[in-house]
């Protein structure tokens, strides 16, 4: 064991404090961290105690910073913890601090793909917002429970509006009919909607 001779504020910023033990610098934690473990001059720490205040005062550190970074915008919580180990953290840290995110509810991943569904459910299929909130760290069940919103309904007049503004100008001919399904297919739509829609197209065309 170590007995603590110093706990200073520091200058630049006075949420963390300097600690010293047996007279040298052992290491810098948040001004939180040392109320809670109650630290004083004079008292004896152990490395073991030691190890743990540190991963107190990391988390915390890491929670301050995530929530700064989701001020700007909603992000999914492997966003948060990458965002945490791109500026230093170990994953540790990271994941607590995502875990206290949640219990806020500052962190919500459902709630994430919710919005993402609806906001993007008129420009693009559900495999297209499936497959782009997966990548986003959204996992496949509540990517597809997100998706429940998006109903067959709406996914085929989003299809159609989007169908309508390509071919604003375009004869509903083979060649640009192919065109389209290629387009309505990189928009992650389902084969299914985008045949109905070219098949009513070439229907069109055939009676034109």
């Amino acid at each position: 064991k170590q007995m603590i001779t110093a706990i200073e504020v520091q200058k630049r910023n006075k949420d963390k404090v300097n600690l010293y033990l047996d007279g040298e610098f052992a290491c810098s934690l948040t001004a939180e961290s040392v109320v809670r473990a109650r630290l004083k001059i004079g008292q004896e720490l152990s490395e073991e105690k030691l190890r743990e205040i540190l991963a107190t005062s990391e988390t915390e550190l890491a929670f301050k910073k995530a929530l700064d970074y989701i001020s700007r915008a909603m992000k999914t919580e492997k966003q948060v913890k990458d965002y945490l180990c791109l500026k230093g953290f170990d994953a540790l840290a990271a994941e607590r601090a995502v875990e206290k995110l949640k219990e806020y509810k500052y962190a919500d991943d459902l709630q994430f793909a919710a919005l993402y569904v609806e906001m993007n459910g008129r420009q693009k299929g559900a495999r297209r917002i499936k497959a782009e909130l997966m990548q986003k760290g959204i996992d496949e069940t509540k990517a597809e429970q997100a998706l429940l919103m998006l109903s067959e309904e709406r996914s085929s007049e989003s299809a159609a509006a989007l169908a309508d503004k390509f071919m604003r100008g375009k004869a509903n001919d083979f060649k640009n009919l192919v065109r389209l399904s290629r387009f309505l297919a990189a928009r992650g739509f389902d084969y299914e909607t985008i045949n109905q829609i070219v098949d009513g197209r070439k229907n069109e065309h055939d009676r034109d």
